[in-house]
């Protein structure tokens, strides 16, 4: 004998756009859907925030970028709110560094603003069950993104083991934003001292201000 399986819960959604009429339609589109339950639709941050953090929501729909009016910050305060929160973005934007903040913030899927109900019932459900939904086109942006950085990285790492030990410390105190004179003070070096081992890191990474070289530091992953 086999046992039908049961029914599934509605899909408890909140839908965060800044526009007015966008809120709207996703809310009357969605709540005709059995499968889903629309717990809030507004354009008011704070309405779909509160929401989250009472841990009512199974999912966030957010608008990002352009008319959506919201961004990867306020996803990635979503996901902190309730971790076990799933959010899909509604957006237009092909940008690779919006699209690689968001998904680093925690997003799960990526639907444009032509997706059919359908597919976009497909994406919630998804992102529900811990699946990814991205567009061919923003998973090779994604990639590309993912890939840069990796090379960024490498190239820091290299001109990092130029540095000496003493000066590997310096760069780590000035990416702390200790000034010369606590440098000085900490290491017992006078300021003549430590302006030449600066004048020494600079050089060696190529770069003309300590700035450039607290960049370079934190692209290692060793700034702290």
């Amino acid at each position: 004998m086999t046992l039908a399986p049961r029914p599934r819960a509605p899909l408890r959604l909140a839908v965060l756009h800044a526009q007015r009429t966008w809120a709207e339609l996703l809310e009357c589109a969605l709540r005709a859907e059995a499968v889903v339950d629309v717990v809030v639709a507004h354009t008011n941050w704070e309405w779909v925030r509160g929401s989250v953090a009472r841990g009512d929501v199974d999912v966030a729909l957010v608008g990002v970028g352009g008319d959506g009016g919201f961004g990867p910050e306020h996803v990635r305060e979503l996901c902190e709110l309730w971790p076990g929160l799933a959010v899909a973005v509604l957006s237009e934007a092909t940008d690779r560094e919006m699209v690689t903040a968001t998904i680093r913030a925690g997003a799960r899927g990526w639907v444009r603003p032509t997706t059919s109900a359908r597919e976009l019932l497909q994406v919630l459900h998804g992102v529900a069950d811990g699946e990814t939904w991205l567009p061919p086109r923003l998973s090779t942006l994604l990639v590309e993104s993912l890939l840069a950085d990796e090379r960024t990285r490498v190239s820091a790492e290299s001109a990092a083991a130029k540095l000496s030990a003493r000066e590997l410390e310096i760069l780590e105190c000035l990416a702390r934003g200790m000034t010369r004179p606590e440098i000085g003070q900490l290491y017992m070096l006078s300021p003549h001292t430590v302006r030449t081992h600066i004048n020494h890191i600079l050089r060696k990474l190529g770069v003309h201000s300590t700035l450039a070289a607290v960049s370079l530091v934190h692209k290692t992953g060793s700034g702290r």
